[in-house]
């Protein structure tokens, strides 16, 4: 879950859920944030896999681009600011 303020922690947003898995646990989670720049990744774990994972906001927190599975080889893509 995430949570943002604008105001010093005066207030937050309403909670969003990034991750959205219903076959792993969302867990080691860690963030950054530069500017309205925000970057929150953690491991998706079950019996079989243990997957990073990532997912980045470029307005503070208002909204989030898509999962990124940062073990799968190949580019990266433009992420597009939906929740």
């Amino acid at each position: 879950m995430f949570r943002a303020s604008n105001d010093n922690g005066a207030t937050f947003s309403d909670k969003v859920n990034l991750s959205n898995t219903t076959n792993a646990e969302s867990v080691d989670a860690m963030i950054s944030a530069d500017g309205d720049t925000v970057a929150v990744t953690w491991w998706e774990r079950n019996n079989t896999s243990n997957e990073p994972v990532l997912r980045i906001s470029t307005d503070t927190g208002a909204t989030f681009g898509p999962l990124l599975q940062l073990s799968h080889n190949g580019t990266l893509g433009n992420t597009d600011d939906s929740e």
